[in-house]
């Protein structure tokens, strides 16, 4: 199994009240994996102004950003900060700096507070940014909305797609259900007229479901039937009923089209999941392997009694 860590978690805060429940997420995660909390504040820089004069506005700008990052991280954490959280104050563009520091610096996870349609940080520009951040992004990204896990993980729900390899799935689930003792529903959508038993998606899920019994965790696999176009439709529908406290969502593996199903999956699921969804890490993002040589299926055997292989 992958050795995953989420050793340094990064939240980004607007200052403005839209990163609390983000915080309070990257805490819950901090006392079950001991993690290292960065807090980023992102400021515009000072415009229009000769750069001597600009780079001592700047470095004012930061030194007030700072103040105000101080102050909020008292409040949230009742006036004494933490030394397992950081502060840290950027000068330049939200989106595009938290993307660089997030990518550049190795950091496990990131952690965003996703409002309704996405306001506040997650909004500075034109198309949504959270979708920048989970298309762009290469490491885990956290998406909370409204429901932040402070009851704890019971329950994972698991959305399992057939046309991609699904190794890091298998590893997350795993980790997870260990972590935080939490019971795994795989779940997927047969779209074709085939007896369940027989279909690519059930001997996947099952493949999947026994790998994750055999390391002592919980599981079930669910498969929806619907001869429908809009499979998309049928998850997310099922995932606003269940009681699931976190959703995990593949990162996007098609490197050469921008608008793949999967990462129109992945951004309706940000968007319509009132759940915390956690995107995987982006294959997508890591474009030049994939540009360069084939993924190659890691093909595994299941029992006798089903002679195929399933990709894994």
């Amino acid at each position: 199994m992958k050795d995953i860590k989420l050793e340094r978690v990064l939240v980004p805060v607007s200052l403005s009240g839209d990163g609390e429940d983000a915080l309070k997420q990257a805490v819950f995660f901090k006392k079950k994996m001991n993690s290292k909390i960065t807090l980023i504040h992102v400021t515009p820089a000072a415009s229009n102004l000769k750069s001597l004069v600009q780079s001592e506005l700047n470095k004012r700008l930061q030194a007030r950003a700072m103040i105000r990052l101080i102050r909020f991280a008292k409040l949230q954490f009742k006036g004494r900060i933490p030394e397992y959280v950081d502060l840290r104050v950027e000068i330049g563009q939200h989106v595009s700096t938290i993307i660089e520091v997030a990518n550049s610096e190795s950091y496990n996870l990131v952690i965003i507070r996703k409002n309704e349609r996405i306001e506040g940080l997650v909004g500075k520009l034109k198309t949504h940014s959270a979708d920048k951040f989970v298309q762009y992004i290469k490491c885990p990204v956290l998406s909370v909305k409204d429901r932040w896990t402070y009851r704890g993980v019971r329950n994972i729900l698991v959305p399992v797609d057939i046309r991609q390899q699904s190794r890091d799935l298998l590893n997350w689930s795993i980790y997870l259900g260990k972590k935080l003792n939490a019971h795994i529903t795989l779940i997927s959508v047969l779209n074709v007229n085939i007896e369940v038993e027989k279909s690519l998606a059930y001997r996947k899920a099952k493949l999947l479901e026994r790998s994750i019994r055999n390391e002592g965790i919980s599981c079930e696999v669910k498969i929806f039937e619907n001869t429908g176009e809009d499979k998309i439709e049928t998850v997310l529908q099922y995932v606003k009923q269940e009681k699931a406290d976190l959703v995990l969502a593949q990162g996007a593996q098609d490197v050469l089209f921008g608008d793949s199903q999967s990462e129109n999956f992945i951004s309706r699921l940000l968007h319509d999941s009132i759940k915390p969804v956690l995107r995987l890490d982006n294959g997508k993002a890591v474009y030049l392997k994939g540009l360069l040589g084939v993924q190659v299926p890691i093909s595994i055997k299941i029992e006798e009694s089903i002679s195929e292989e399933v990709v894994i």
